[in-house]
Parts: C-alpha cells; structure tokens; sequence
C-alpha cells in the first residue's frame, strides 16, 4: 500500500466553538466547521505540502484512495473530516496516537506535544493563537504561512513518529487500530431520536423521585463520614485509596467507585451519589441527550480509544461512552441498522473466566474440562454453598424465581471471586443483581461463599502455588527483576508481553514502605498486613495497589481482549463491518438478504475458533440478529 501523512487545521473560537467544549463528532458536523487547510507528505521522500480545501479536493480527485495507508496523528479527528467533509476514504487508517497508547502506556498524555518530546523532538510550532475566532479570508499572510508551516511540521513529525513506533507495534494491531477509527468515521448505525428523548424524560422523572424520597440534603452529603454511613445503610461499603498521609474514601468526581455508584441498580444509591456530586442530569440522561443531538446530524460515530486501558482494551472517548450498556437496556434499543442491514452482535461466553482458569491449570483445569464438555459452571459452586442440587430452570418451573437466584449467586462466584473478590465486595454485588436477581445475603453468607471458592478452586488460590500466587511473585520481576516466560507471556523491562507482541505496561510499580505516620494510621485501622508496605503504580488518576490477584484480573482481561480482537481481525478480513467493540463482544453488520443463520454460524465460527498460543481452551459465544441492538 502507499503510504500517506496528512493532518488538518480547522477554525476554531476558543470560547465557544472549540474541542475543549463540543465532542470530535458535533464540532466536524457543526454548520460553522470550516478546514482552514491540509498539509500532506505524498511520499517518504518527498517534503509536506500546505493545501487549502479546493486545491486539495482537486488533488484528492485525481488519488487512488484503494491502496492508501492514511496515517493521523488522532485519526478519528482527521479521518471524519476527509470522509464526512471530502468522500475520502482510504484503504485503511494508521494512528501515532493510537501506537503510542499501546507502546508508551494509557497512564500518560499521548498528545502529538508529548509524543514528540518523549522522543527527543522540539515542540509543535502551530500558532494557535494566531488564528483562534479568525476564518481564513480574516488572516494576514504571515499568520497563513505560520499555520501551514506548523501543519507541514506536524505532518514530518508523525512520519518520523510513525517509524520509530512501528519499529515495535505488533502487526496484528494495525487493522485493531483501523476498524476501531472506521467505527467513528464510517459511521451506519442509526439513533432512534424518539427513543432517546423517552430515556431522558422517564430518567428525569425518576430521579427527582429518587432525591425526595432521601430526606437528606446536598449539604449533609458533603461530610464524607455522613456519606460512607449512608452508603452503608444502603448495603454498599464504601472504597477507599491512598491520600498523602492514609487511606481517604474514594469519593471524588473522577473516583471509578463513585462512577459505578453512578450507574447502581439501586435508586438510593445511584440519588446519593447524584447528590454527593452536584450531578445536574444523570449519567443515563447526559448519555441519551448526547446520543439524541448526534442521531439528529447523521449516523452513530462510535467513538472507542484504543488500548485506553492498561489491559489494552478499548476506553470509551468523545463524551459519549459507546460501553457498559447493560443487557436489555433502552440504549441498546435505540441503536439500529441502517436499511437493508441487521445488528449481529456476538458475545464471547464467559471468556476471562475460561483464561483465568486455563492459566491457572492448563487444559486439564477441573472448570475449563465443564467448559469443554458444556456443562454449566455455575450450578456446582452454588449447589455446595447452598447443599442442594442447583439447576438452570426452565420457564414453567415452579421454582424458577428461587433457581434462577441461587445460580446467580453461583454465577457471581464463579466470575467475581476469581478476582480476589472480598466478603463485603460479593454482599454489594448480589445485592445490585449484576449476575443474576438480587439477593439479599448476610455479610457472614458472603464471607463463607468466598471462603468456598477459594478451597475449591486451588490451581487459583491456592497460597504458594495458585496463580493469585505466581502473580504476587511476578510483581518483583516486573519492578526489575530478570526476564522470565510465563505460560504464554512473557515479562521483562517492566512489561508483560502477550504472544503477539502486545505490552502491558508497568513501569511505575514499585513497593512502597509507609513512613511512622502511615505506619501508625494503618496500625489503628487494624491494616497489620500493610505495616511492612505494599506493591503500588501510579496512574492518571493518582497510586494504585498492586497485588497477586489484581494482577491476575489485569492479565486475564487483556488475554481476552487480545483473543476477541484476533477473532474480529479475522472477521473484518472477510468483508463484515465491526461498528463497536464493548469488551467481549463484537457488534457486527450483516446483509437483510434472508440468510441471518448462515452469517451467524460465519461470526460464531471465528469467535469459537481455538487460538493456537492457548491450545486445548475451549471457546465459545452467543449471538442474536435483529434490526435493533439487542442482547
């Protein structure tokens, strides 16, 4: 393929229409949008070249766009304005933001600024301020040259980026990275405006009940200690992380456990974080409004960052969060295929629970044989908590309501405790439904479930030689020790890399020994494990804990992720569309041509096909055609 660097500047005003206020997605099919110009590197030896929108339309005219590898510094940007504003569309994307992310980690900035002075380059010379609320007619010339020579600059800095990157970027995570921008500027789905606004109103109408029905005011709520009782009367322990001199509650905006609590299947819980946080329209509301103004401009630009997470899977981006839709939701129903197409979405079956336990003891592994042999892997944990035989039961069961709760709550150990899941964590999470009905269990219930999964499942837990275990150990190779091969992976320089050469990156983790202060407070906290100090990395968001089955979780997500994505490639190779990528689950567009089985049985082939660097794990998936997104 011919290889091509371009990158845009567009008008912006600064205090109003600017990124930093609007999505990527509103701004580019804003009425006001307007392409001051592009600078182009046509080939490796060839210098940039400034165009303005005409000069380059009619050069683009004459480009066979077939065979074009596209490459942008934040593709989704770039690439929306060529396909939305232009009709270009090349043969594939490449993204240096995207290559950095993966390479460099998810815990820094991998802005072109960054990118470029983490590899010794100078600053971007684009003057910003020199045409910020200015069109291009209302420009001196010297402001005009300044802008195309900062564009030309950029453009031979991606280039040289693009090179020193790819000398490490796994060639399987090219076309990951291009179906995952193709998602935002090829956008098909389509936003049912009606539906989203019915979202909006009912969640209204619902919080304003949720906040009365409290008693408690704003004010109250902003004393942590008030709040931490408060969530606890509601069946939830409060998180907390470590402040500068001992651990604080985790009740900050960017917290994730204030996020969850955001998003709880408790009214209660979900109004007092609202409240807590001065939250002016809900998360469902602000997801449904901004999904509602986008479905009004055009097709659904799904928005995913790639490798976003330290376990390299997608982040959601944009504002928009095309992520964490809960089975049968109204989101899910309010996207839907274009005409003449169907949604397929295709879900892999309990894939980290099938990675976890395949790490752990191999193909042999008791739960990955009830895998392979499709037995239900949740019925013998709950049927040995409870001392009766648990079934799946059907619709007519006369004790369908009571089964279906306690294999929930056997689903919840199987998947949840796997992680090193505590007591009071598994009393919340039963509570919330996540897998299954809601159960309402005693805290010394939910103690004795996590105590039964531990002695049950060894090759996990146990405590020298289980892969919670191994992983402990791992932390010290990881903060320097010597490289090492571990099963499939593979550690060294503060990296684990996955077989196709995908990094998990941790180059902050160290171990951490508390000063007095700390050592006093933990001591009057009862933390005596904690005295003598603890694993640590730091993230965005401040210090993280590190500990053997954290790590486990970490590994088990991006195996899985790695295997979805290697699934997906193989799917895109054969002509279908991916339109979203929600962790385990491919979005898939297939054609109304009345063959929905044939092209199911396609996509379920490939995500149950075994992956040759885990031979003997048996993979399997769930899959459902309809013209709205159903799951």
């Amino acid at each position: 393929m011919r290889i091509i660097v371009a990158d845009w500047e567009t008008f912006f005003d600064s205090k109003e229409y600017t990124l930093k206020r609007m999505t990527t997605e509103s701004y580019i099919r804003d009425p006001r949008f307007e392409p001051h110009g592009v600078a182009v590197k046509w080939e490796p030896a060839l210098g940039a070249v400034w165009y303005r929108p005409d000069e380059f339309r009619e050069v683009a005219m004459r480009t066979d766009w077939n065979d074009v590898f596209l490459i942008h510094h934040h593709a989704q940007f770039d690439g929306l304005i060529e396909i939305h504003h232009f009709g270009i569309n090349p043969k594939a994307f490449g993204c240096t933001l995207a290559m950095a992310r993966l390479l460099l980690g998810s815990h820094i900035s991998v802005s072109l600024d960054s990118v470029r002075k983490h590899f010794g380059m100078e600053a971007k010379r684009t003057p910003y301020h020199l045409f910020d609320g200015k069109h291009w007619d209302e420009l001196d010339d010297y402001a005009k040259k300044e802008i195309a020579a900062g564009a030309c600059d950029e453009v031979e800095s991606i280039w040289n980026l693009f090179n020193l990157l790819a000398k490490d970027f796994p060639q399987e995570e090219y076309p990951v990275v291009d179906t995952t921008i193709r998602m935002f500027t090829n956008p098909v789905l389509q936003g049912d405006v009606d539906l989203l606004a019915h979202i909006w109103e009912e969640e209204e109408k619902s919080k304003v009940g949720r906040m009365e029905a409290l008693g408690v005011t704003e004010a109250q709520l902003q004393s942590a200690e008030t709040f931490a009782g408060l969530l606890r009367d509601a069946g939830v322990e409060p998180q907390k992380k470590s402040g500068k001199k001992w651990d604080i509650y985790a009740f900050a905006k960017t917290d994730d456990f204030m996020r969850e609590l955001l998003e709880d299947a408790d009214d209660r819980v979900r109004a007092l974080a609202e409240i807590r946080l001065g939250v002016k329209s809900t998360y469902m509301q602000t997801r449904a409004e901004t999904w509602g103004y986008m479905a009004s401009r055009g097709p659904m630009c799904v928005y995913l960052s790639y490798a976003g997470t330290g376990t390299l899977r997608p982040s959601g981006g944009d504002s928009t969060n095309f992520l964490n839709m809960k089975r049968q939701s109204q989101l899910r129903r309010a996207l839907r295929a274009p005409d003449g197409w169907k949604l397929c979405p295709v879900d892999s079956s309990q894939i980290e629970c099938r990675v976890l336990h395949y790490l752990a003891g191999g193909p042999d592994e008791p739960v990955v044989q009830k895998f392979r042999n499709h037995e239900d892997p949740y019925v013998d944990l709950a049927s040995k908590f409870y001392q009766e035989t648990i079934y799946k039961p059907k619709k007519d069961d006369p004790r369908k309501d009571e089964m279906e709760a306690k294999r929930g709550m056997g689903k919840q150990g199987r998947l949840m405790c796997g992680y090193g899941a505590s007591g009071k964590q598994f009393k919340v999470t039963a509570k919330n439904g996540t897998y299954g009905p809601s159960v309402e269990i005693s805290i010394e219930d939910a103690d004795a479930f996590v105590v039964l999964y531990r002695k049950d499942n060894p090759s996990v837990c146990a405590p020298n030689s289980g892969y919670w275990a191994q992983a402990g150990r791992m932390l010290a190779r990881l903060a320097g020790g010597p490289p090492v091969d571990w099963g499939p992976l593979h550690v060294r320089d503060h990296r684990i890399y996955l077989p196709g050469g995908q990094p998990m990156i941790y180059d902050s983790l160290e171990y951490y020994r508390p000063t007095e202060e700390e050592r006093e407070a933990l001591m009057e906290a009862g933390k005596y494990f904690k005295l003598d100090g603890w694993w640590r990395m730091r993230t965005r968001r401040g210090w993280k804990e590190m500990w053997g089955s954290k790590l486990t979780q970490n590994i088990c997500e991006a195996v899985s992720r790695v295997v979805v994505t290697q699934a997906m490639n193989r799917i895109t190779a054969m002509g279908y569309r991916v339109l979203n990528h929600p962790y385990d689950e491919l979005l898939c567009l297939i054609p109304d041509e009345g063959k929905d089985e044939y092209h199911q049985a396609v996509l379920e082939t490939e995500m149950r096909r075994e992956v040759p660097w885990l031979p003997g794990l048996p993979l399997d998936c769930e899959s459902i055609v309809d013209v709205i997104y159903k799951k």
